[in-house]
């Protein structure tokens, strides 16, 4: 998933939600969750416990440090679960992949099971860094797209934990466009930072403005594609830039404040809405200031998935852990008290292959015995909760996986930085047509989907 997590202490304007959600969970993070720096791997191979790495927990209430608490706990009756622990090594994706990519290279035992963005499959199942994961419980419940992202060469390597789809978040009242030019045109608040979201956003403008379903899944466009149908749609998302309300030097967050501040539209993930929806600002009593839908057009499959590292000194155990936080049980838990969006279907109330969204239902969040006032009061309801369910739902069949390589970080960076090149280009000669060299961006991007270094 492309995404900056929120600060471990929230900043003074931080959301409401945020700083209610730190409080109640305190003891918590202290119990279970570790924060790590770079460093060099250090061998725990005689280690004891599990030990969950992933990025920064930004799901309401840290519902997913919440899970690990439940495993940690087990059944009643049943013989206790090997110890689990959560380790939160960085808040964006790409620090995530460099520091987990630079332990699992070494051959560190340092980690049971990864939470990876779902792009990472492909290195790391061909590196050998992951263990195939033969027992699948209830495969078909899972949304086909997101299971896929987890295999490699016929092999499932990987499950997900959670979706992401592009939503649009609209304030009530606001000019709501049913076409992807229209939102541009519109003022949308989108994430164009030099980050993974950059790729993320730059590629739903290219599906969207004539270069539908190139640089997606196993297909890898040749030169003249990339030269004639991408980079065109890339200089008018620059020439657009300049009315997409501070999307430039924006992350998730700081799209978040943005539509806090009035903005109109927002391009986001579905963890936005409880953002936004615990936000008394965006409150009217009972009801919501905003909507949510699916984008007037093709979206980024996102979203991470589970995996057992291959390094693992317990690796059945791990295997045992992934099927818990994979389970409906979880994913449930996750979507209606954390806002995470499900992986499977029967966690939106739907039969395995039925994306209707009239047929979502989703169940209302139980906390349990540790509920506190605070936190009951900052969850949206399960009809608000419903709406949401629903715009997933309708995003999906349009969700596409970004490109599918054992290279992807090479491209990501290669893509976003000719990206930024052009934004750059577009900023110093808004009336020159003559922008970065056509033929030398699709060499770049052509090169780096194979590995090799490049640059526009």
């Amino acid at each position: 998933m492309a995404r900056d997590g929120l600060r471990r202490f929230l900043p003074p304007d931080a959301p409401a939600w945020g700083a209610a959600a730190a409080g109640a969970c305190l003891i918590l993070v202290v119990a279970v969750v570790v924060v790590l720096r770079p460093g060099p791997s250090r061998p725990h191979c005689d280690r004891e416990n599990l030990v969950i790495v992933g990025g920064t927990d930004v799901s309401l209430n840290f519902q997913r440090r919440k899970l690990v608490q439940e495993w940690n706990e087990g059944k009643p009756g049943d013989p206790p679960p090997r110890h689990a622990t959560l380790v939160e090594v960085a808040d964006s994706t790409d620090l995530q992949h460099s520091q987990i990519k630079a332990v699992e290279e070494s051959g560190g035992c340092d980690y049971d099971v990864l939470i990876m963005d779902n792009t990472w499959t492909a290195q790391f199942a061909s590196s050998g860094y992951l263990r195939p994961l033969d027992d699948i419980r209830d495969g078909d419940d899972f949304f086909g797209p997101a299971l896929k992202t987890g295999a490699w060469k016929g092999e499932q390597y990987a499950v997900p934990f959670n979706v992401d789809v592009g939503l649009l978040y609209a304030r009530k009242g606001a000019n709501v466009p049913t076409a992807w030019p229209g939102l541009l045109d519109e003022g949308v608040a989108m994430q164009l930072a030099d980050y993974e979201g950059l790729t993320v956003n730059a590629l739903e403008a290219v599906w969207n403005d004539g270069g539908a379903g190139l640089l997606s899944g196993d297909g890898h466009p040749g030169e003249a594609d990339l030269r004639e149908r991408v980079f065109p749609a890339l200089v008018r998302l620059a020439k657009e830039q300049g009315r997409l309300a501070g999307s430039r030097q924006a992350k998730e967050q700081d799209s978040i404040k943005a539509f806090l501040s009035g903005t109109s539209l927002m391009r986001n993930w579905p963890y936005a809405f409880s953002a936004l929806a615990t936000e008394p600002r965006m409150r009217n009593g009972d009801e919501l200031e905003f909507d949510v839908r699916a984008l007037p057009g093709d979206g980024v499959l996102g979203g991470q998935n589970l995996a057992v590292s291959a390094y693992s000194p317990h690796p059945e155990d791990a295997a045992e852990l992934v099927k818990f936080l994979s389970a409906k049980n979880s994913q449930s838990k996750l979507f209606s008290c954390g806002g995470f969006a499900p992986a499977r279907y029967s966690a939106l109330g739907l039969r395995p292959g039925d994306l209707s969204p009239s047929a979502v239902s989703v169940p209302p969040c139980d906390l349990g015995k540790d509920k506190s006032e605070a936190e009951e009061s900052f969850l949206p309801s399960q009809a608000q909760l419903t709406t949401l369910g629903r715009a997933i739902v309708g995003a999906l069949p349009r969700a596409k996986s970004r490109p599918v390589t054992p290279h992807y970080s090479t491209f990501s960076a290669t893509f976003r930085g000719c990206v930024e090149r052009i934004f750059r280009d577009e900023d110093a000669n808004p009336q020159n047509d003559a922008h970065v060299d056509a033929a030398k961006f699709a060499e770049a991007v052509e090169r780096s989907l194979d590995g090799r270094t490049a640059s526009c």
